[in-house]
């Protein structure tokens, strides 16, 4: 029974240890930077979010299925437009030498000050060498600040 019972807790401290690891943190085939058209907007004006990739040799970002940004809802946010995608000669693939921009609106009743845009930026990249496909769930956070 002791042998049993040993078994058992070697193999829930084995199974604690596993989902105790946390996911890989950095992508090593793309990498992703977040930037604003312009850093100050005007409560009730819109701003662009650019979304630039950087991939190693052979590594393409698929449009199909489609790339996804889902913006946090916050009362300060008040529009969000739909994505601009360049495309290459492919348009199966990202043309990742021209940034992804999104349109987004500042609500008019959003106070001046500094504010937080997070959200979400969802994307498949396929390695042309191998033919393995990843989808990415890359967070989004930047400072925006909002006037007047």
């Amino acid at each position: 029974m002791k042998k049993i019972f040993l078994l058992f807790f070697v193999i829930l401290s084995t199974i604690s240890t596993i989902n105790a690891i946390e996911p890989e943190k950095e992508n090593k085939d793309v990498k992703v930077e977040f930037s604003l058209k312009q850093k100050t907007v005007n409560a009730g004006a819109t701003g662009e979010l650019l979304i630039t990739f950087k991939t190693k040799k052979d590594i393409h970002i698929n449009l199909d299925p489609p790339m996804k940004v889902k913006l946090d809802s916050t009362d300060v946010i008040a529009t969000v437009g739909k994505l601009i995608l360049p495309k290459t000669g492919k348009s199966e693939y990202l043309d990742i030498s021209k940034p992804v921009k999104l349109q987004f609106g500042i609500s008019k009743k959003a106070k001046p000050g500094t504010i937080r845009l997070r959200g979400l930026l969802t994307y498949f990249y396929c390695s042309g060498t191998d033919g393995l496909c990843s989808r990415v769930k890359q967070p989004i956070d930047i400072s925006l600040i909002v006037s007047k």
